[in-house]
């Protein structure tokens, strides 16, 4: 018998890792596990800062046409969890990396398609996303992280100051974006 993973999600329902289905998906379960997943493995000292907000912080960046993506950018982290860049590194080195980038890919696919945006990005969206990842990252470096981690190569930070939202909030701030941006996800905002 073949494995067929699956987790389950806040709401109880089995979301199919090899084969994520949009049937299977609420907002609500992908907006409250971005809240409680920890940018930077957790190592951001005296705070939890969550991808949740993080997908806020890159999508408030862009020109309101690009929101929508800015904010699943890392959506396929509500089941597949923040893989830090060295571990992703660490993957490829043991040849395992082209199998992560296609189970991020799956379910980045069955995300965007379920809130009505295309996929695979095209270029003129990608770039600037990334772009906005970046300076996100960089201004979380300055905010969150320890003085002893290194942000060169990194575009400006923000003018403004990053503070961690609780989790409630986060996924709140999440699932109102989504639905002012992505009308199509409103009818399935809740379990």
């Amino acid at each position: 018998m073949t494995p067929d993973p699956y987790i389950r999600t806040v709401s109880g329902r089995r979301w199919y890792l090899l084969d994520p289905d949009a049937r299977d998906l609420v907002w609500w379960d992908v907006a409250e596990h971005l809240a409680k997943v920890n940018r930077f493995t957790g190592a951001t000292p005296g705070c939890a800062y969550s991808v949740a907000q993080h997908s806020c912080l890159v999508a408030d960046m862009l020109p309101p046409d690009l929101q929508p993506y800015g904010l699943l950018h890392d959506a396929h982290e509500f089941c597949l969890n923040d893989l830090s860049g060295p571990y992703k590194q660490a993957m490829d080195l043991l040849g395992a990396g082209a199998a992560i980038q296609d189970l991020e890919g799956r379910h980045d696919r069955v995300l965007h398609l379920a809130a009505g945006l295309d996929w695979p990005l095209p270029g003129h969206i990608a770039g600037p996303v990334k772009q906005a990842d970046r300076i996100a990252l960089a201004t979380e470096a300055r905010d969150l992280m320890s003085p002893a981690w290194n942000s060169k190569g990194l575009p400006d930070p923000l003018d403004r100051t990053v503070k961690p939202w609780p989790w409630p909030k986060a996924a709140e701030e999440f699932l109102d974006r989504l639905g002012r941006w992505c009308p199509a996800t409103r009818r399935n905002h809740a379990a």
